[in-house]
Order: structure tokens, then sequence, then C-alpha cells
């Protein structure tokens, strides 16, 4: 799997997960809202230490940034 591919996967798994969360938040589970936010958090951190950009096209927020 190429960068560009890893990238393009890695973020459309977090716009899955930025969706959930979406709909967790509009239910008011908390507990769901704080699992699915350590899930978006992780996967840049590791991410940046190789140099691949996970920005949605464009360079808007990462899924689920405040």
């Amino acid at each position: 799997m190429s960068e560009s591919e890893f990238a393009a996967e890695l973020r459309a798994r977090m716009a899955d997960v930025d969706g959930e969360l979406e709909l967790v938040r509009r239910a008011s589970d908390d507990h769901a809202a704080e699992v699915l936010t350590g899930r978006l958090e992780n996967p840049p951190r590791i991410v940046a230490r190789y140099g691949v950009d996970v920005r949605p096209p464009g360079g808007g927020p990462v899924a689920g940034a405040a």
C-alpha cells in the first residue's frame, strides 16, 4: 500500500468514526462519545511520526477535530 493509499484509507476510517461520533453525541451517549473520540485522537498522532498527511483534501481539519 502506498503512502497516499494509506492516507486515503485512514481518512475514510476517521470519517466513518466521525459520523458515528455525531450520532452518539445526538443520542447523548457520553461513554460511546468518549470511546470514539479516543479512536479519532490516536491515528493522527501515530502517522505524524511518519510524515503522512491525513487531512481531508483542501486542508480542512481532521475528522473529529474541534
